[in-house]
């Protein structure tokens, strides 16, 4: 009998360590690592860079500034998007 040993599927395989799962931290979805000083997904991620580098404006579809921004409806306002890619720490390199 293994006393204290983790349940079968989620034991790491021998001398590797399970890292926590890192959360992009404008939409939630699952973070590759830190881009533009935050942790962020690739999708956010190549999202600022391609606003930033082509000094994009946008423009908040429902006029509001308050559109959610999540896994499920980041890609439907940009201007909320991006606003919350700067209010989440995002800084141009």
């Amino acid at each position: 009998e293994c006393v204290g040993s983790a349940p079968a599927g989620l034991s790491p395989a021998p001398g590797k360590v399970l890292s926590p799962v890192l959360l992009c931290k404008v939409c939630g979805d699952t973070s590759s690592g830190k881009h533009y000083g935050i942790y962020a997904c690739n999708g956010c991620s190549g999202f600022f860079k391609r606003s930033v580098r082509r000094k994009l404006i946008y423009r908040c579809q429902a006029g509001t500034g308050l559109c959610p921004v999540d896994k499920a409806h980041r890609n439907q306002c940009q201007a909320c998007r991006l606003k919350k890619c700067l209010q989440a720490g995002m800084v141009a390199v």
